[in-house]
């Protein structure tokens, strides 16, 4: 930990295969954890650039909802454009289609699971932010699966751009920059709010979560989460941002339930307070907070010696 910590707190700065500057620090998963960049890093960078681009990872549901009330609630911060990355082949997946499939061209599957792109879109507008569909196009992608998406989403009056990042570099996503520009000229930061109030107990910003960004009818809690959560706010924790960890595979907290799930129920299986950060986590259904995990830790074999230099990282 004292190695982790000795060289943690500074920024990383990289750059882009186009020589753009680039800065990694931080970055959980957003299915277990808050699934931002530091706010130091954030910070950095607004001082030193006219345009920042951060990612929150996994998912609107997750990431941008973590972003929005826990990151820029600490931090001080509004977004002046939200973007939503979409791809062909995520959205059939949710229309019910199997991985080994998915780079066929198959419109009806594409349609069933429109209505997934459709709810992140919503969950970003209660935000107060107008949102930006950014396609991240595969070669496997066909000219009608995007014309379809571009239709839908012209319906939902919310712009879409194709990018062709992977193929082009940065000339590929030359459109979705003009329209990043144009959209933060337009969004005024004063129409952006969180989705729950910091005096409210925590129980009811879990159910406003899941209610208003799940499409679940309700929680689901035994006496003992409830006296954890009795005892946390009575410790004064109580106005703490909610963290909640769950699969990042569907809306609900069964990850083979496809599409815009609604009416399901969110089982919370666990309350974790992590006080130092500031928030509270909510464990959900059958989730993994530490994956991927050695028998034997790396870190046995890390420390730092008597003249302060780092020994047994390889």
């Amino acid at each position: 930990m004292t190695v982790l910590l000795k060289e943690a707190i500074r920024p990383n700065v990289t750059q882009t295969l186009e020589n753009n500057p680039a800065i990694i620090h931080g970055g959980p998963f957003a299915n277990i954890a808050h699934g931002c960049n530091s706010i130091i890093a954030t910070k950095t960078a607004l001082k030193l650039s006219e345009y920042v681009v951060t990612e929150a990872g996994f998912g609107a549901d997750l990431g941008a909802e973590k972003f929005l009330d826990i990151k820029c609630r600490k931090a001080g911060i509004q977004p002046n454009c939200i973007v939503i990355v979409a791809t062909i082949r995520a959205l059939k997946m949710h229309g019910g289609i199997e991985k080994e499939d998915l780079k066929k061209e198959n419109l009806e599957a594409l349609k069933k699971g429109l209505p997934n792109l459709e709810r992140h879109i919503n969950n970003v507008k209660k935000f107060g932010i107008e949102p930006l569909v950014a396609i991240n196009h595969f070669i496997t992608d066909t000219d009608k699966e995007v014309k379809l998406i571009k239709e839908h989403c012209s319906k939902l009056k919310v712009k879409v751009s194709l990018c062709t990042h992977w193929s082009d570099g940065g000339k590929g996503t030359e459109d979705l920059a003009k329209c990043v520009v144009e959209s933060c000229k337009k969004n005024n930061k004063e129409s952006f709010k969180y989705l729950y109030k910091d005096e409210i107990p925590i129980l009811k910003k879990v159910e406003t979560i899941a209610k208003e960004i799940y499409g679940a009818s309700g929680i689901e809690c035994d006496d003992r989460i409830k006296e954890q959560l009795n005892i946390i706010e009575k410790s004064g924790f109580g106005k703490f941002p909610v963290c909640i960890a769950k699969t990042q595979y569907s809306f609900s907290t069964d990850p083979k339930l496809k599409g815009a799930p609604s009416g399901h129920t969110m089982p919370i299986r666990e309350i974790r307070l992590s006080s130092g950060a500031g928030f509270v986590v909510v464990i959900c259904g059958a989730i993994m907070t530490m994956p991927g995990l050695p028998s034997v830790p790396a870190a046995d074999s890390i420390k730092l010696n008597k003249k302060g230099e780092i020994e047994g990282l390889f």
